[in-house]
């Protein structure tokens, strides 16, 4: 009894061992619950198809599914949007099995495991090509078929957006000829098309939705088929608008001839201000001026005419080429090596009289330009979507007429454009009770008339240590690819080995001390952590606090008189003809009028 057993038991395993090793097969359960279609034709009677369809799976994974009697014409698109009831969207992809059948192939099966799913599959068909146009009488026939439903559902809705006509799209019987009246439709009349949607309140398995529409050939005036028109019906092409065209033209022109003006005008300025620095003007592209605005206006109609058209490449590229035939360059030349000169104190009234200098309408001429593009953008969304975007891209034509062009491109006049920036400081440096401030101003000797060419900022501490000839505050100019900048400078002028000397020698040991005007004086050259007003004027009321002499009352002020012993080394003597105090510093000169 024992051998029946064991074989008994090796039969058992064996089956065990094969049972285990065969793959387990799933059940897959899905089914179809609608199906609707937007039908979309044009003009020319191509119709542009949009169907949702919309399965159910119970369970997964939905790998692909077919969709029957589709039209052979039909041009598919190969990408198909699956949307999933928590909104994800997937892709598919779409392509014929045979003339009548299109395979739609999920790309992410497993995704699709459970849930309501929605395949937005599109083609594109020429109804008259596959003859889904027919004559009808006077009227035109429309005939159109759904794809097969793999399971009845229920309310299968198809919509037919079609131009609009004087006779409206009508639902018919496709034997008789006669409305059909028991079809669920609604028409919805826009000025430009007419939507016509159908109901179908159940469609039963292996059925597919029939419609029939009786059309006003009114509504497709480009198709030409023969078969639908007779020689004599046969319209001519349509006569263009010309009084549009004739408008579009006019604005381009006037649009072209506008903005060459204004890069002719911005040119002529700069070139006028050039001339008075004794600078030649350039301009980015090697043109004379009136030869770039007419390529500037040529280039920016042509890029809004483009746009109309819908070649927005070739129009971006005529912007790029206005904006560069607008734009001017910083002038070709230097700043000529000054002669010898003298520093004179001149009277505020005097110094400053250019701190006033009209501004140029930077603010206001961008408030314009944006102000105009803005309005150009709403106008444009009205016929076009795009329209505010292409605005905005010719709206950067009229950057170079606000970025370039303007004084800061111009060599600098040390004396009348320093005169604004340095008013300012003069001004705030004033409230400083502790300070003298006086205009420092430089006069050329081969100059005929007392003009300066150079003004500065002439600082003194009331109580000034021995040795402190003054602090000097100016605009020190660079060159640079897009013009000139200022920078302003502080020089600390002091007398060789004097107490100012030495205690400017102790407070800033890493600064540079060199020689002056004369062989007795030494200048230590500062420069702000930033190069604003604010911080120039407080490193020098910095420096002026390092120079004040303690010892010394200054009038108007209680301070207690220095009753210790003088252990200064008195300064050496200050060269021939410069006025000096009793303690060896430079009296401030008396302030003088030109």
């Amino acid at each position: 009894m024992r051998l029946p057993r064991a074989v008994a038991a090796a039969i058992s395993s064996a089956a065990l061992v094969l049972g285990i090793a065969r793959p387990a097969f799933a059940w897959q359960e899905a089914h179809q619950t609608g199906d609707d279609a937007t039908v979309h034709v044009d003009a020319a009677g191509v119709a542009q198809v949009e169907h949702r369809v919309r399965w159910h799976v119970v369970r997964g994974p939905l790998k692909s599914i077919d969709l029957v009697n589709v039209d052979p014409a039909a041009e598919l698109e190969p990408v198909v949007t699956v949307t999933g009831e928590d909104g994800h969207t997937f892709e598919a992809r779409a392509e014929r099995r045979d003339d009548r059948t299109v395979h739609i192939v999920t790309a992410q099966p497993r995704s699709l495991m459970r849930g309501a799913f929605t395949f937005d599959v599109r083609w594109r068909v020429d109804l008259a090509a596959s003859h889904a146009l027919s004559r009808d009488g006077s009227t035109w026939r429309l005939s159109w078929s759904a794809p097969v439903a793999t399971d009845g559902f229920d309310a299968a809705t198809t919509v037919f957006e079609v131009p609009a006509a004087p006779d409206p799209p009508v639902a018919i019987v496709a034997d008789t000829g006669a409305v059909d009246d028991g079809a669920v439709a609604s028409l919805h009349r826009e000025p430009g098309m007419d939507a016509l949607s159908l109901v179908r309140p159940h469609v039963a398995r292996g059925e597919a939705p029939v419609w029939t529409l009786r059309l006003d050939p009114r509504a497709l005036p480009l198709v030409a088929d023969p078969t639908l028109r007779s020689p004599s019906e046969a319209k001519a092409p349509a006569e263009p608008d010309r009084l549009r065209d004739a408008t579009l033209v006019a604005g381009l022109a006037a649009l072209g001839v506008l903005f060459g003006l204004l890069v002719h005008r911005r040119a002529r300025a700069y070139a006028k201000a050039c001339a008075a620095r004794d600078v030649r003007p350039r301009a980015l592209l090697p043109l004379g001026d009136g030869a770039r605005a007419v390529l500037a206006g040529a280039a920016l109609a042509g890029a809004v005419g483009l746009q109309f058209t819908g070649r927005a490449t070739a129009a971006a590229a005529c912007v790029a080429l206005a904006t560069l035939a607008a734009a001017l360059r910083a002038p070709a030349g230097k700043i000529p090596v000054r002669g010898p000169g003298r520093w004179l104190s001149l009277t505020p009234e005097h110094a400053f009289a250019g701190a006033s200098v009209p501004r140029e309408p930077g603010l206001l001429a961008a408030a314009a330009a944006i102000g105009a593009v803005v309005i150009a953008a709403v106008v444009a969304a009205r016929f076009d979507p795009e329209g505010p975007w292409l605005a905005s891209i010719d709206g950067v034509a009229l950057l170079p007429l606000l970025l370039t062009g303007r004084r800061s491109q111009l060599p600098p006049n040390a004396a009348t454009t320093a005169a604004p920036w340095l008013a300012r400081l003069f001004a705030r440096l004033r409230r400083t009770s502790a300070l003298r401030v006086s205009a420092w101003a430089r006069i050329p000797d081969a100059s005929p008339a007392p003009t300066p060419d150079e003004l500065r900022l002439l600082v003194l501490p009331r109580a000034a240590m021995p040795g402190v000839l003054g602090v000097e505050v100016g605009l020190a100019w660079s060159h640079s690819p897009t013009g000139w900048v200022g920078t302003p400078e502080v020089l600390a002028r002091v007398l060789d080995g004097s107490a100012a000397a030495t205690r400017l020698a102790r407070e800033l040991p890493a600064a540079r001390v060199v020689p002056g005007r004369r062989p007795e004086e030494r200048v230590m050259r500062l420069v702000p952590r930033a190069p604003t007003r604010g911080q120039a004027a407080a490193l020098v009321r910095s420096l002026a606090d390092t120079l004040t002499d303690r010892r010394m009352v200054v009038p108007g002020k209680a301070a207690a008189p220095w009753k210790g012993e003088e252990r200064r080394i008195p300064p050496r003597a200050v060269g021939a003809g410069a006025p000096t105090n009793k303690r060896g510093a430079a009296e401030m000169p008396a302030a003088c009028s030109l």
